[in-house]
C-alpha cells in the first residue's frame, strides 16, 4: 500500500477529473496518475467504477487527456530506456543531457525533468499500464461514444502530442537533417509501445552487462526459434504479466460487441496488431508466447496449503496462452482499411495489379500470427508442441489419479488448450500430418472424449464440450486419421474409472472407443447436448467408410442409438430429428458397403438381428407417429399427477439448450467457463423412454403435418440395408432361424446382457465375411465416396467461438482477483517479497462491473472457508465486503 499522502494526492486528482472541465494538457495533475499510486490496488480502489463512469459521462475531454498523457509518458519512458531502466551510475552522462529529456509529455518543462531510478521508471510504467487497463473497459462499454473513441485512437487529428506521434522528435532537435518519421495514430503508437515493453531489458528481460537498455526482440524461453536461455526473475515476470494484461485489455473491445456483430465488425486494435507485417516483432511475440505456454509444467506442490492456489508463473502462462489465442484466432474483417490504421507497407502501391491504395490494403489483409503458426515445420518443433499440449491436457487426469489428492497444481486452461490444438490442426497441415502419422492423435482423441464426457452434464462447461466435439469433427474429415483409428486400444484399462467402458473387448480399437463414447454422450446428457447431436453423427459419417472390424459391443450401441432415433415420437418431436436417424443410417450403410461388409460382419449380423426395427421404420406412417405421441402424453399426464418425476417420460420444457452464439459466463466463484443458454432462446425438449436421449428444437412449437412427413420419410437411406435384409437369407439360410435382438429395455438395464445371452454364431459370421459383394448388392448400386463433412465456420460459429474465448479470459481474471487473499500485496508480491511496482499484479478484476455484450455474466454465491481452502472467517468476511464494493449491481 502506498503512503497516506500519495493516496490522498491520487484521490484528489481523481476528483478533479470529473469535477472540473477541460483540464489543460500542461496541468501538473496528470503526473499524479503515474507517480502517486504504488500498487494496482491503489488505482482500482481509489479510482472506482462510479468515478470512471462519471468522468466518462460528464468530463469526456479530461478522460481523453488522461489517455493521451499516460500513453505519451509510456512512449517517453520507452524512448529513454537507456537512461531509466539501466542502473544509474553517472547522472552527468551524455545520455542524460537536457536535450535527451526535454520532452517528457505535454505537461513537463525541460528544466523540471530529472533522471529517475530504474525502480521509479518501472513504477511509472506500470501505473500508466494500470490506468489504461482501468479506464478502457468503461470506454468500450458505452456505444454512444464509439465515434469519439475511433477518432481518438485512429484519427489523425491534433490531440496527440508530437512525442507520441514521433518518438524520435527529441533526437531531431540535434539532427535537423534526419528524415521525418511517419506519423502514427494513437492506437498504433499504444500497441507498438506496449509490444516493445515486452522485450525491454531491465523491465521484462534481464540486463546484459556492457549493452544499452534498448529493445531486444529476444524469445523469452527456449523451444521454437530459440536454443539459448535468456533468464528471468520474479520481478521481470511480474512486469510481463502487467504488460500482457494491458494488451489483453486493449484488445478486449471484442467483449462489447454482440456475437453476431463481432465477426464482421472486428476490433481495430486487434486488426492493427495481427496485420502488422514486421516479421521480427511477430516471430518474437508468437514464439515467446508459445514457448512460455508449452514449456510450463504444473509440477507438484504441498497439498492443502494456505498460501493461495495461484503462482506468478502460472499466471504468466495463462496470459501468454490467452493472448496467443486472441491473436491467432482473429479473423480480419474484409473491409478493414490497413492504411487508416497507420500500417506502412514498404512495397510501392503503383503496380499494374494494384490500382488504388484501398486495393493495396486488401492485398495485405492477412493475420501474420496465424500465418507463421501455420508455417512451423521442423519435426522437433512439432514434437515440442504435441508433447506440451498432451502434458497440459493430461494434467487433470493425472491429478484425479494421484495417490495424494491435491498434490498436483490444478490448471483451468482446458478450453484454451483445446482451442490452441484446434488452431494448430486447422492452420498447420504439417502438425496435423505429424500427430496422425506418429499416432499421437490417439492420445488427443482420448483426451477430447475425456473432457466432453466428464463435463457433459455441467452447464457451465458446455463451451468446452462443444469445442471437443467440433475438434473431433474437424479431424474426422482426414481419411488417414479415420483409418488409423482401427488400431487396437491397448491402454483402455489405464484410463480413469469414469472413462472405462463396461464389457470392453480386449481386441477393440480406438474407433470402437470413440463410437461407444459418442453413444454415451448422446444417451446420458439428458438433452443438454442436443445441439451437438448433428456434429456427433457427422463425425460418425466421416469415419464410417474407413472403419473395419468394429466390436460387438459397438454394434450393440449403434443399434440402441438407432432404436432411439427411429422412435416415432422422437421423429416428429421437431422439424429436424429425422435428419439424425438418416445420418446414422448413412453411416451404417458406409460401414457395411463402402468399406466392404466382410470387415464389418459383426455389424451386418447385428443389423439382421434387429431387422424388425428397420422394417418398422420403412413401414412407418404419419398416423402411427401421432398415436405414439398421444400415448406418451397420456403416460406423462398420469405420472405428473403422481409424483411428477419419473425418468423416461416425455418432457416438454421451455428455455433449454439452444444453438445461439451467445455464451453464458459464470463468475469465478462458480468456477464456470461458459453456458449455451443464449438470451431469448427457447426449446421444446422430448425424451425417449428407452435411453433418456433428448432433442431441443428452436422452432418454438412445432406442428408436424402429413406433407412434412412425406417429404422426408421416403428419402431415408434405408434402401441398401433393407435390400440386404431381404437377400441375405437366400445365401445363408441359417439367418432365418436367428433369434431376434434383445429388447432395448434389457440392453439399457445391462449394457452387455444382450451380448452374453445371445452370442453370435461363429459360422454365420464367417459366412457373412466370405460373401461376394457383387452378388448381394443391388444391380443399380455404384460404390462412391462422398466428401467429408467439415465444421462450417459461419458468422454464428465465429461469434460463438469468440464468446467462449473471451468468456474464459473474463472468468480467469475474476478468478485471479478473488483467489488473492493478500489484498494489496498481491500474489506476486507475496512470492517475491517485493512491494510497490509488482504489488497487486494479480489483484484486480479488469472487466468487473462493465456491461458486456459478447456473453452473459451470472454471479454465483461465494464459497466460504473449507478444508481445501482454510482461510479464516475474518478473511472470508473481508473478501466478501471487498467484492461487494467493487461489483456494480
Amino acid at each position: 500500500m502506498g503512503s497516506s499522502n500519495s493516496k490522498l494526492a491520487f484521490k484528489q486528482s481523481v476528483f478533479r477529473l470529473f469535477e472540473e472541465q477541460n483540464i489543460p494538457p500542461s496541468d501538473p495533475l496528470w503526473e499524479q496518475f503515474w507517480k502517486a499510486p504504488e500498487s494496482a490496488e491503489d488505482i482500482y480502489a481509489l479510482f472506482s467504477v462510479s468515478e470512471v463512469r462519471r468522468t466518462r459521462d460528464s468530463a469526456l475531454h479530461n478522460l481523453e487527456q488522461l489517455i493521451i498523457n499516460v500513453t505519451t509518458r509510456l512512449i517517453f519512458l520507452l524512448g529513454n530506456s537507456q537512461v531509466h531502466y539501466a542502473p544509474v551510475t553517472n547522472t552527468t552522462s551524455p545520455t542524460t543531457s537536457p536535450s535527451a529529456t526535454a520532452t517528457t509529455g505535454p505537461n513537463v518543462e525541460s528544466s523540471e525533468e530529472r533522471p529517475i531510478t530504474a525502480a521509479q521508471a518501472t513504477r511509472e510504467t506500470l501505473n500508466c499500464m494500470r490506468i489504461i487497463t482501468r479506464v478502457l473497459p468503461f470506454i468500450y462499454e458505452k456505444q454512444e461514444i464509439e465515434e469519439w473513441r475511433n477518432e481518438l485512437f485512429w484519427g489523425m487529428g491534433d490531440p496527440l502530442p508530437e512525442i507520441a506521434r514521433n518518438p524520435n522528435a527529441v533526437k531531431r532537435e540535434d539532427a535537423n537533417d534526419q528524415e521525418e518519421t511517419e506519423e502514427r495514430p494513437l492506437g498504433a503508437a499504444l500497441i507498438d509501445t506496449l509490444t516493445d515493453f515486452l522485450f525491454l531489458p531491465g523491465f521484462t528481460l534481464p540486463l546484459v552487462t556492457g549493452k544499452d537498455s534498448t529493445i531486444a526482440y529476444t524469445i523469452w524461453e527456449t523451444g521454437i526459434g530459440s536454443t539459448t536461455p535468456v533468464g528471468t526473475t520474479h520481478q521481470l515476470e511480474a512486469n510481463k504479466i502487467e504488460a500482457l494484461r494491458t494488451i489483453l485489455t486493449i484488445l478486449s473491445e471484442a467483449m462489447y460487441h454482440s456475437p453476431g456483430l463481432l465477426p464482421t465488425k472486428g476490433v481495430r486494435f486487434t486488426s492493427y496488431m495481427v496485420c502488422n507485417p514486421d516479421k521480427r516483432v511477430v516471430l518474437s511475440v508468437i514464439c515467446s508466447l508459445l514457448n512460455t505456454t508449452i514449456k510450463y509444467n504444473p509440477g507438484w506442490r504441498v497439498p492443502y496449503n494456505t498460501a493461495g492456489s495461484l503462482d506468478p508463473r502460472q499466471l504468466l502462462v495463462t496470459y501468454c496462452l490467452q493472448l496467443l489465442l486472441v491473436l491467432v484466432t482473429y479473423t480480419v474483417p474484409d473491409d478493414e482499411d490497413l492504411i487508416a490504421l497507420g500500417l506502412q507497407i514498404e512495397e510501392a502501391v503503383e503496380t499494374s495489379a494494384i490500382k488504388t491504395a484501398q486495393d493495396f490494403s486488401r492485398k495485405y489483409l492477412k493475420n501474420w500470427y496465424r500465418y507463421y503458426l501455420g508455417r512451423l515445420h521442423r519435426i522437433q518443433d512439432l514434437q515440442f508442441l504435441a508433447d506440451g499440449l498432451s502434458r497440459l491436457l493430461n494434467q487433470p487426469i493425472q491429478s484425479v489419479a494421484s495417490y495424494l489428492p491435491g498434490g498436483q497444481r490444478q490448471i483451468e486452461w482446458a478450453p484454451e488448450l483445446v482451442m490452441l490444438f484446434w488452431s494448430l490442426v486447422r492452420q498447420n497441415s504439417r502438425f496435423r500430418n505429424y500427430i496422425i502419422s506418429s499416432d499421437r492423435i490417439h492420445d488427443f482423441v482420448v483426451l477430447l472424449l475425456y473432457y466432453a464426457h466428464t463435463y457433459r452434464l455441467d452447464a457451465s462447461r458446455t463451451g468446452l464440450v462443444r469445442l471437443c466435439i467440433y475438434v473431433l469433427q474437424t479431424i474426422s474429415a482426414d481419411s488417414v486419421f479415420s483409418v488409423r483409428l482401427n488400431r487396437q486400444f491397448d491402454s483402455h484399462n489405464a484410463l480413469p474409472s469414469s472413462m472405462q467402458i463396461s464389457g470392453w473387448e480386449p481386441a477393440a480399437s480406438y474407433a470402437d472407443y470413440l463410437l461407444i463414447t459418442t453413444y454415451s454422450l448422446m444417451s446420458s446428457s439428458n438433452g443438454k447436448l442436443a445441439a451437438l447431436y448433428p456434429s456427433l453423427l457427422d463425425t460418425q459419417m466421416n469415419l464410417a467408410p474407413h472403419l473395419s472390424n468394429i466390436s460387438r459391443l459397438t454394434c450393440s450401441r449403434l443399434m440402441q442409438l438407432f432404436s432411439t432415433l427411429s422412435a416415432p415420437s422422437f421423429l416428429v418431436a421437431n422439424s429436424t430429428n429425422y435428419m439424425l436417424v438418416d445420418k446414422l443410417l448413412e453411416a451404417m450403410t458406409d460401414m457395411i458397403v463402402n468399406n466392404n461388409h466382410q470387415s464389418n460382419a459383426n455389424l451386418l449380423y447385428t443389423i439382421f438381428r434387429s431387422r424388425k426395427k428397420f422394417e418398422a421404420l420403412k413401414e412407418l406412417t404419419f398416423g402411427r407417429c401421432l398415436e405414439e405421441v398421444r400415448m406418451h402424453r397420456r403416460v406423462a399426464a398420469t405420472t405428473t399427477a403422481g409424483d411428477g418425476d419419473h425418468k423416461g417420460d416425455v418432457a416438454v420444457s421451455i428455455g433449454g439448450d439452444s444453438t445461439t452464439a451467445a455464451e453464458t459466463v459464470r463468475d469465478h466463484k462458480g468456477k464456470g467457463k461458459d453456458s449455451p443458454d443464449g438470451a431469448g432462446s427457447s426449446a421444446s425438449t422430448f425424451s425417449n423412454a428407452n435411453s433418456g436421449l433428448q432433442q431441443s428444437d428452436t422452432d418454438w412449437i412445432f406442428t408436424p403435418t402429413q406433407h412434412w412427413f412425406d417429404s422426408w420419410h421416403s428419402k431415408l437411406h434405408l434402401e441398401i440395408i433393407c435390400h440386404l435384409l431381404d437377400v441375405l437369407p437366400e445365401y445363408i439360410p441359417r439367418l432365418s432361424t436367428i433369434h431376434k435382438a434383445p429388447g432395448s429395455s434389457s440392453a439399457a438395464t445391462s449394457p452387455t446382457r444382450g451380448i452374453r445371452e445371445y452370442p453370435p454364431d461363429s459360422d454365420v459370421i464367417s459366412a457373412l465375411r466370405h460373401l461376394d459383394d457383387e452378388s448381394i448388392l443391388p444391380d443399380s448400386y455404384q460404390r462412391s465416396f462422398r466428401e467429408p463433412i467439415a465444421f462450417e465456420w459461419t458468422v454464428a460459429a465465429k461469434g460463438w467461438y469468440y464468446s467462449v474465448l473471451w468468456g474464459a479470459i473474463y472468468v480467469m481474471h475474476e478468478f485471479i482477483a478473488s483467489e488473492d487473499g493478500s489484498g494489496a500485496g498481491g500474489i506476486v508480491a507475496a512470492v517475491t517479497g517485493s512491494t510497490g511496482a509488482s504489488a497487486g499484479t494479480a489483484w484486480c478484476g479488469v472487466w468487473r462491473g462493465t456491461k458486456i455484450q459478447l456473453f452473459k455474466v451470472q454471479e454465483s454465491k461465494a464459497t466460504g472457508p473449507s478444508l481445501l481452502r482454510p482461510r479464516g472467517a475474518v478473511d472470508a468476511v473481508a473478501k466478501s465486503m471487498l467484492e461487494r464494493l467493487h461489483v456494480v449491481k
